[in-house]
């Protein structure tokens, strides 16, 4: 049960990422459902990005503050959500590290992304 229920929380950790959390993707009202899956392949995509420079940045540049009651301030795909906008609509921004490389293929094919 332990197991099922961890699989579980994880499932709706990805969907609070998609929606409320981040990507806020039920603001896009779109009803044709080859348009919705195109969506959701695409948000999947940047929510591993995103998480991967979340877990990059947390692991070696600055990691993220710890509550009084144990649990981290933010997630790891917000984090690296807020390191990707930055870098993005601030051009005079220097970041610490290349976000881009996390985009490669190999990338996503160690963590099996397209199995």
């Amino acid at each position: 049960a332990i197991l099922t229920y961890k699989k579980r929380w994880e499932i709706e950790t990805a969907f609070r990422a998609m929606k409320s959390s981040g990507f806020n993707i039920e603001d896009t009202h779109m009803r044709d459902m080859d348009r919705i899956a195109r969506l959701v392949a695409m948000v999947c995509m940047a929510l591993v990005w995103a998480y991967l420079v979340g877990e990059h940045k947390d692991i070696n540049i600055k990691p993220i503050r710890i509550l009084k009651h144990g649990r981290k301030e933010k997630s790891l795909v917000k984090y690296g959500l807020e390191e990707i906008s930055t870098i993005l609509l601030r051009p005079t921004y220097t970041p610490k590290f290349d976000v881009f490389k996390f985009l490669s293929c190999r990338t996503f094919v160690r963590l099996n992304v397209f199995e």
